[in-house]
Formats: C-alpha cells, structure tokens, sequence
C-alpha cells in the first residue's frame, strides 16, 4: 500500500501542518519542526499509529532526489517499523492531489455544502451543458453526439445528465444538493442509485455508440452518492441558479452550433458574467 504525505509551514515560524492519506485512511496534525524535512520525519512518528497497522506500507514523499532526507531513509525504516519511505513518481499524482485537497481542508476547516443548479440544451443537433453553483463556481461545455441520435428528446436527456456528472467531477468531496428542472434525468438517477441500470430510451437499441459515457456517468454518480442529494425545480420561473445553469447551457450550445457570434476567447468571460449574474444574493432573493 502507498500513500502520501504533505507538509506545509503556517505563518508562525516553527508550526506546521500535515496529512496523511491513503487508500481507505487518512491522518493529519499539526506540529512544531526546524524545516521541511523535520517536520515530515516528526509527522510520520505523528502517524504512525496508523500506519502501522498498515504494516508493511510505503510514504510516498515529494523531495528533491538531492534532499538530505533521503540519507535517512534507513533510520525511519528502524524507527518506523513496517514503513518505508520513497520517493514521488507520476502514478502517484491523484494520491497526491487528495493530499493536497485534504491538507487544505485540514487548514481551513471542512469545505461546506453547496447547492448547484445543472442543465442541458439541444438543438440541430448539437447540446450544450452548464452548471452554477451558489458561490458562483461553474462549469459549461458542447458536445456534437453521434449523428444517428435525431431525436430532440434524447438528445436533451443526454445534456441533463451530462451536467450533472460534470458538476459533481469538478466540485469532489463536499456534499452536494443538485437541482434539476429534468423530471426525466431525476427519474433516471433515482433508479441508478437504487441498484437499477436503467437507461434513457432509445439508448440501449439505436444509440449504443453513447452507453460507454452513460455507464461512466452511472458508476461516478453511484460511487459519490452519499455526499448528493437531488431536487427537481420547475424550469424558466426565475429561479436564479437554474437560469444560470440553463444561460451557460445554451451559451455552450449555440458556441457549437458557430450561432453566438463570439469567439472562443470570448466565451469564458460571457460564462463568469452569467456566473456572476445569477448566483449573487441580490439573483438568489428573487
């Protein structure tokens, strides 16, 4: 088993805080150490009663291969038992963006919930997505799906749900309520979060060609289901974060669609204008 470690020094000279996280564990502290490599061999004694019930495991750590710590590598190895130290390599980069993530949320205190209004648009042939967020992060995106899909309706469904998984994707580990003006969507990932495989119609038959992005959608919805909870709201009745979701959407699209007039430098700061629009208190007390 491989995990990381991060430190990081606060303002005050001498403190400095810490994570550890791995598959299925996680630790973290603060501590008082001389510099950077003191304070990883202090937070590694600070750990190790998790770790060493992980025995053997190794601490991926992030240094210089000229690093002084890596000449103590055999003392921490007789210190630590069961725990060997090694250096970072590429396919440790998700390990260590979840460090990042947690010893960030170690610092500040633990990320709070969010409302996030998604939805999708079609039309000719292409969709477009968008979602907002109450503090105003978003996200938007186009997509020309398989020409055989003619269908609006289907074509729409796919939007949906595209939006959906794009803004859990992009907003990880803090709880999430998701507002959608797509009964159909809903009904959809209601069945997948019961256990049921359904798919949009149409889907399993004439538009097999798109399932493989479905069943991704499925499984990553299905995996972070306890942080989501889902709400439908009635569409185009001034509810601020779902105008918003649905201006991004369709700002998505008609850039596909080469209708918009804008170019593509020009898109994302339409996109943080309608952002900035729809999710500010004055747009929500409507």
């Amino acid at each position: 088993m491989r995990c990381f470690i991060i430190v990081k020094e606060r303002h005050d000279e001498g403190e400095w805080d810490w994570v550890l996280v791995g598959p299925d564990m996680q630790a973290a502290g603060s501590l008082d150490a001389r510099g950077i490599e003191d304070a990883i061999i202090a937070a590694l004694g600070a750990a190790y009663g998790s770790l060493k019930s992980l025995d053997p495991v190794q601490v991926v750590v992030a240094l210089p291969s000229n690093a002084r710590f890596w000449m103590l590598t055999d003392e921490i190895a007789h210190a630590y038992p069961g725990v060997a130290v090694v250096p970072f390599t590429d396919d440790d980069a998700d390990i260590r963006a979840a460090a990042v993530e947690a010893l960030a949320v170690h610092r500040s205190g633990p990320l709070q919930p969010l409302v996030v209004a998604t939805d999708g648009s079609a039309h000719r042939g292409f969709i477009g997505w968008g979602w907002l967020a109450g503090d105003g992060q978003h996200g938007f995106g186009r997509q020309v799906p398989n020409a055989r899909i003619r269908d609006p309706h289907s074509l729409v469904v796919l939007s949906e749900l595209q939006a959906i998984a794009e803004a859990v994707r992009a907003l990880p580990r803090r709880d999430l309520t998701i507002r959608t003006d797509s009964r159909v969507a809903l009904a959809l990932i209601h069945d997948w979060l019961g256990g049921e495989m359904s798919m949009p119609k149409g889907y399993e038959t004439e538009h097999r060609a798109e399932l493989a992005g479905l069943n991704r959608m499925h499984d990553e919805l299905c995996r972070e289901s306890e942080r989501l909870s889902f709400e439908w709201v009635r569409g185009h009745v001034g509810e601020a974060l779902n105008e918003g979701a649905d201006s991004l959407a369709k700002l998505a699209r008609r850039f596909a669609e080469g209708t918009w007039g804008l170019t593509a430098d020009e898109i994302p700061g339409r996109a943080l204008a309608i952002a900035e629009t729809f999710s500010s208190p004055v747009a929500s007390a409507r």
